[in-house]
């Protein structure tokens, strides 16, 4: 369970920084630096942010060089932009001699490279007996460790650095930004004693109870998640002014709020006891970061997020994903259920008509990995070639029972979706895009069409180049408001001209042209017409044309005979393994959520008022 918590940080520490890393590899002028050196003091957010930057520039380039370096790497004095992130922890005094020594000989250097250099603060006294404010901007800061607070060699030690920074600035116009972190925190390193989060776990899990004192709610903190420290420290890389000191922090905290959130994450095993006095005054430790604030970073930290993964590391109790899927309020069981009982009208539908079809998308995954349906998946999918889709679709609404429903673009029911989808009636399940449209929205499981392409890559890219646009044109009409914001101008002037055809129109040339090469006897690739792995290029048809039943949810299901070409094209060479923690979660972004009569026990036994999509006020008694 270690491993796993670690490996899922390190992730989310990349999935932070994705998103500037993409930002500045789609604009070229702004990518200044060749190379991007970690400079290490065996510094536990060099090393995170060291892997994290190497994850995100795999993803979205924008060095040509990452790299940890000692004072003497030849990359240091290498011609062309640098941008250097030097690390320091001023907690260890010990250390100072050999980090000084270091940071002048790269100051001297890389005269003309960009420094991020970043200190993790010393402990230091609170600062309320001089003054009423709760928290300290940068320059009082300094005047506070440098004019009142009691000079430790850990102090000092930072102050030396400043001052080194200082100079450097002023008089060889240095390009030094300096970050301060207080009580910088990870799963597995803990770098402040203050607030000892290590102790208050193991006292909580030893006698299995949280007891808040006075002592747990007098002192407030400022803290730094690692998580929140890379984003925040490559972000003032790119965002942050030459000269300036920068107080960073996630958030500002006491004991007792962590010990309430250990206590929310394990209330059913331990008890709270709180022995509080009235009256307790607060003394603070807390740093100003409205200047940070201001550069429009905004954080993205919760604690009790962050101590799910602490307490799940440090304890090894199993890592708690129930919050990932919390808006299903105890109905993601239910939900599979009604599924299960889908796919199998469905498969009594395609063995009546000789119609072969086969598990798809995660819900082939949760069969080959376990045979289930994967806990956090909420709708499955079936996949079909496009003669035997094209044979479903005439028999299907048909030959459904009278509570589903077969939902496609021609039916007049308002659903503009390319997938077509059998649907549960007296529901709903509508994402935040389906719920700003009226139609029916129930419950649903994906009909997903694998069309047949060219052999030759021109035709076959050509093929995709032709389906992507007329999906965007079907998209663009049926809800433009999404598209308004970066294409106002183009979407003013395109969707009047797309309203000139019906809808039939696009509909129907979409599936001539996807169905252009169905009859091909040769064909040795699929594309995922009407899924999102379109762009993605084609898959190879080897192993999908045949299908085996196997045990799936309590019966029986078709997957492929051979699945692994198919997988891995969907979901890399690692299909098999789980994703990190945090990523156990609905793949949907719900606005509504309501299983009529079959979130009730008895189902479907029971009347039920019938679904009115305009409103419950116009449903019937």
């Amino acid at each position: 369970m270690r491993d796993l918590v670690l490996k899922d940080e390190q992730i989310m520490c990349a999935q932070e920084l994705y998103q500037q890393f993409k930002a500045i590899s789609r604009n070229k002028t702004k990518q200044l630096y060749k190379s991007a050196l970690f400079v290490d003091e065996d510094n536990f957010l060099c090393d995170y942010l060291l892997s994290a930057t190497s994850k995100a520039n795999s993803k979205y380039p924008v060095f040509e060089n990452i790299a940890c370096v000692c004072d003497n790497d030849p990359l240091l004095s290498k011609s062309g932009e640098k941008l250097i992130f030097f690390f320091v922890d001023c907690s260890n005094a010990s250390a100072k001699a050999k980090t000084i020594n270091k940071l002048k000989k790269i100051l001297s250097l890389s005269r003309k490279s960009r420094i991020i250099v970043t200190a993790i603060l010393p402990e230091f006294k609170t600062y309320s007996e001089f003054t009423n404010a709760t928290s300290l901007a940068e320059r009082e800061l300094s005047f506070y460790l440098e004019k009142h607070c009691e000079r430790t060699p850990e102090i000092e030690y930072y102050l030396e650095l400043e001052s080194i920074c200082r100079n450097s600035v002023v008089e060889d116009k240095a390009d030094i930004t300096i970050l301060r972190f207080s009580n910088a925190f990870a799963p597995d390193v803990f770098s402040s004693k203050s607030i000892d989060i290590k102790a208050i776990v193991d006292e909580c899990v030893n006698t299995k109870t949280v007891t808040i004192t006075d002592d747990d709610i007098k002192n407030v903190y400022s803290v730094s998640y690692v998580r929140d420290a890379c984003s925040d420290i490559f972000f003032a890389a790119f965002s942050g002014k030459k000269g300036h000191i920068y107080n960073v922090a996630s958030a500002e905290i006491t004991v007792a709020d962590i010990k309430e959130q250990i206590y929310s994450l394990h209330s059913d095993g331990f008890s709270l006891v709180k022995k509080l006095s009235s009256g307790v005054g607060h003394k603070y430790y807390c740093l100003n970061t409205l200047k940070f604030d201001g550069l429009n970073k905004l954080s993205t930290f919760e604690l009790g997020v962050m101590l799910k993964h602490i307490v799940s590391y440090i304890t090894g109790f199993e890592y708690d994903t129930s919050d990932n899927v919390s808006f299903y309020t105890g109905r993601i069981k239910q939900i599979q259920a009604v599924e299960v009982e889908m796919l199998k009208e469905i498969d009594k539908i395609c063995v009546d008509n000789d119609i072969k079809y086969f598990l798809a998308g995660g819900t082939l995954l949760g069969a080959v990995r376990s045979g289930k349906a994967i806990e956090w998946d909420d709708d499955f999918d079936i996949g079909m070639l496009r003669n035997d889709f094209e044979k479903f679709r005439k028999v299907c609404k048909k030959q459904l029972s009278p509570q589903f429903s077969y939902i496609t673009p021609y039916d007049g029911s308002g659903s503009h979706y390319i997938i077509e989808k059998v649907r549960l009636d007296g529901t709903y399940f509508s994402t935040k895009y389906s719920g700003e449209n009226l139609f029916p929205d129930g419950v649903f499981i994906d009909v997903i069409v694998y069309d047949k392409t060219s052999n030759i890559k021109f035709f076959r890219n050509l093929h995709i180049l032709i389906l992507a646009v007329l999906y965007n044109c079907i998209i663009l009409r049926w809800n433009p408001k999404p598209w308004r914001n970066k294409f106002h101008g183009i979407v003013k002037l395109i969707v009047p001209l797309l309203n000139i055809f019906p809808w039939g129109f696009y509909h129907r040339l979409f599936d001539f042209f996807a169905g252009i090469y169905k009859n091909k006897k040769n064909a040795k690739w699929l594309i995922d017409t009407v899924g999102k792995k379109l762009k993605d290029g084609p898959l190879p048809i080897y192993g999908l044309e045949d299908t085996v039943y196997v045990d799936f949810e309590g019966t029986k299901a078709p997957i492929p005979v051979d699945y692994t070409g198919y997988l891995n094209y969907a979901y890399g060479p690692d299909y098999l393994e789980k994703p990190n923690l945090s990523n156990r979660k609905c793949p949907h972004d719900f606005a509504r959520i309501d299983l009529g009569k079959y979130i009730f026990d008895k189902t479907g036994e029971e009347p039920f008022r019938d679904v009115d999509i305009r409103g419950e006020l116009f449903e019937k008694e």
